[in-house]
């Protein structure tokens, strides 16, 4: 593997242009307010402003800030130096639990790149962390992209920061920032990750369960081909084997990379670049240089994924769950609709003589019809809207139909090309209405008559129904003839449902957990009904799989509202 070098660049007052680490001139020692903490001087060799004095010096980057359009303003978007197209780019998506590190390796990696050494007694920070009164804990809400352009090195990075999972907005926020990172791998820009890194602290003896939660939300946003750029940051570091942290990883059987050993690819950092560096801590700060030097080296390995194929790939995963939830829609009506032929027949039955008289009679039966209800809020929706056709009358995206605005449908998910790829008619967008409402198939009771069947189906030229056979009326026999008719459309929607949800499970790492083990429950106990024994064995172990995480999901559910009450209890 070829050696990669990055230029260090000593910031000497009689440096020139070329060698300088910036282009900007250089300005005299800062001045400080007596109490040290907010600077007169602004300017360092780099485009930064001071912050503190130190030692070691701490510097913030001046970035240009913009949303990147095609997310809705919801990526933030921040950018040091030039923008050159020329050079080399890495794009790493970073991933952690809340304190984890993330932030402190941000900053390490941008350092890094800027060619800062342990004796230059300065740091450079690119991030901006909020901060509560009460706790020093990252509460970013926004998906933020820092690209960073150094102007000697011949690469430059582009690190996609997603907010804290588990932190305390809480888990109702998850699907959307996976809908963001679905956004922004749609901008032209982003159509390829390097790498995606995964921080995890070096004492860990065991993931979380924040940290599966973090697994499972990210990895259902990609295909299978993602294992190979799935690495581990591992932070807090005292230099020797983490242990516990590759434990942890192996034990919760991690999909990732590996090196020839079968051990997860891994590097080690102390997050300590920030505080006053004696001797002691040089050997910590160059094994932070030496993981960088790996992790770049691997990043040049050109094992990029694209992420359009990942957008494409989440796009018609949602495609696939809206045609399931469609199909239990059907197979609801049908159902429905077999047990109202059922009364009708019931009634034909007790009421033969009446029919050999030629005399009318009437009955009450459970009568199928569809109304559109106002939808209400399901914490596993996020939302109370959804996109129906008021052609087919059929709701073709219900859960987490949030993200696309109401004025252009053409956008939604379970569009393609313009047209619909739900609904029985694949109807163009422009006949979908997005609203608060659904389409909703239940029974009501109703009174009806012979003579209404009579009208419904053809009759003998001398108005009397004939027998077929010697206990049988027509009007029995296609009443019945129907009734099979819908069973085996039963049938085959059963079995559509079941592909569906097969292909969905081989294809991606996870499974999108719109798929409750409710769900699942209710086309395996069709199913078995219908002797289907291979499909029910199939859909039995994706029905496992889901229902253990939904336990896991739970109990972290419970353990949020559990502290929430307690800090209502006791507030601090």
């Amino acid at each position: 593997m070829a050696e990669f070098n990055i230029p260090r660049h000593r910031r000497n007052s009689d440096c020139s242009e070329v060698t300088c680490a910036s282009v900007r001139s250089i300005d005299p020692p800062p001045s400080f307010k007596r109490d040290g903490n907010h600077p007169v001087g602004k300017r360092s060799g780099h485009d930064a402003t001071l912050i503190n004095p130190g030692p070691p010096r701490l510097y913030q980057l001046n970035t240009e800030r913009k949303h990147i359009e095609a997310t809705d303003k919801k990526v933030r978007r921040w950018t040091y130096g030039r923008r050159d197209r020329n050079k080399q780019n890495k794009v790493i998506l970073m991933v952690g639990e809340t304190g984890a590190g993330k932030t402190a390796m941000i900053n390490s990696m941008v350092n890094y790149l800027m060619g800062v050494k342990f004796e230059d007694q300065e740091f450079y920070q690119i991030t901006e962390e909020e901060k509560t009164e009460a706790q020093s804990q990252s509460l970013t809400s926004e998906i933020t992209v820092y690209e960073v352009f150094v102007e000697e090195n011949p690469i430059s990075l582009t690190i996609i920061d997603t907010p804290g999972y588990g932190d305390t907005k809480g888990f109702d926020r998850e699907s959307e920032i996976s809908d963001n990172l679905r956004w922004l791998f749609s901008d032209e820009d982003f159509h390829h990750i390097d790498s995606m890194c995964f921080v995890i602290k070096a004492s860990q003896n065991r993931l979380s369960g924040k940290e599966h939660y973090i697994l499972q939300s990210v990895l259902s946003l990609y295909g299978k081909d993602i294992e190979k750029n799935i690495v581990f940051i591992i932070t807090h570091s005292d230099g020797g084997p983490p242990t516990d942290a590759l434990s942890a990883i192996n034990t919760a059987q991690i999909r990732c990379r590996r090196d020839e050993r079968e051990k997860p690819v891994h590097f080690l950092f102390n997050n300590q670049q920030e505080e006053k560096r004696a001797h002691a801590h040089k050997a910590s700060w160059e094994m932070g240089e030496k993981s960088m030097d790996k992790f770049l080296k691997l990043l040049l390995e050109n094992n990029r994924e694209q992420t359009q194929m990942t957008v494409d790939v989440q796009k018609l995963q949602k495609q696939i769950e809206s045609r399931v939830f469609n199909l239990k829609d059907h197979i609801t009506e049908k159902e429905l609709e077999i047990k109202e032929l059922d009364e009708i027949l019931d009634a034909i039955r007790q009421n033969r003589d009446k029919i050999e008289k030629s005399q009318n009679f009437e009955f009450s039966v459970n009568k199928t019809v569809k109304e559109k209800v106002e939808i209400e809020y399901n914490f596993f929706s996020l939302s109370n809207y959804a996109t129906c056709c008021s052609v087919c009358e059929e709701n073709c995206h219900e859960f987490g139909c949030w993200k696309v605005p109401f004025g252009d449908l053409s956008k939604c998910d379970a569009m393609e090309y313009g047209y619909c790829t739900v609904c029985t008619g694949k109807c163009p967008h422009t006949k979908h209405v997005k609203g608060n409402r659904k389409y909703v198939t239940q029974t009501k009771r109703v009174n009806m008559s012979f003579d209404e069947l009579k009208r419904k189906y053809e009759s003998t030229g001398d108005g009397k129904y004939k027998k077929e056979s010697k206990n049988k009326t027509k009007i029995e026999e296609n009443l019945e003839s129907d009734l099979e008719k819908i069973k085996a459309e039963k049938s085959t929607l059963l079995h559509k449902a079941y592909m569906l949800i097969m292909h969905l499970s081989k294809n991606l790492i996870t499974t999108d957990w719109y798929f409750t083990d409710e769900n699942l429950y209710f086309f395996i106990s069709r199913l078995k009904e219908e002797g289907k024994d291979i499909e029910v064995r199939d859909m039995k172990v994706v029905w496992e799989k889901i229902k253990a995480w939904e336990n896991r999901f739970s109990r972290l559910i419970w353990i949020e509202k559990g502290v929430r009450y307690l800090s209502n209890q006791f507030p601090r």
